[in-house]
């Protein structure tokens, strides 16, 4: 057996007995704990959670991934889209996003704040839950957010 597919079985056991908190750091070094990854979406706005994607996401001694879970429906409101509208452009790198059912580990790649923005967004638009898929990496896709702003601009038209 090869150490990428052992390290990919590791993880996957190591998902499923998750039982202490999941730490990150603030970029101010201020330690920040998130509860139980079940937890994640209850106690974090979308905003919240892509400061953590952001925390320390080069340290070379903590993996450049950041696993989760699906996100519960609604979880991503209307009130947060203002906001992540302008975040879709913008290129500063997070660590890339995997989902728990991956089987493809994603640890040299980053994704960017304006790419999952534009998920966030994607899966309000469509109700779909976060992730959108198995992985999530690279920078923002100028297309997709310029169609993310169209759409924007039509809703609110067509609400009270």
């Amino acid at each position: 057996m090869n150490m990428k597919r052992l390290t990919i079985i590791l993880i996957a056991i190591w998902l499923q007995f998750l039982i202490r908190p999941v730490s990150a750091q603030t970029s101010d070094s201020t330690d920040r704990t998130f509860d139980v990854m079940s937890k994640l979406y209850q106690n974090n706005s979308p905003l919240d959670y892509l400061e953590l994607l952001k925390a320390d996401f080069k340290r070379k001694d903590k993996p450049n991934y950041f696993v989760v879970v699906a996100s519960p429906d609604n979880w991503i409101k209307e009130e947060h889209i203002p906001r992540l509208l302008k975040l879709i452009y913008s290129g500063d790198s997070t660590k890339s996003v995997i989902s728990v059912y991956s089987s493809y580990l994603t640890n040299e790649k980053f994704s960017s704040v304006g790419r999952e923005a534009q998920n966030l967004i994607e899966c309000f638009r469509t109700k779909a839950r976060y992730p959108l898929g198995s992985n999530s990496y690279g920078p923002p896709d100028k297309v997709r957010g310029k169609e993310l702003e169209e759409w924007w601009t039509k809703y609110k038209l067509t609400r009270p």
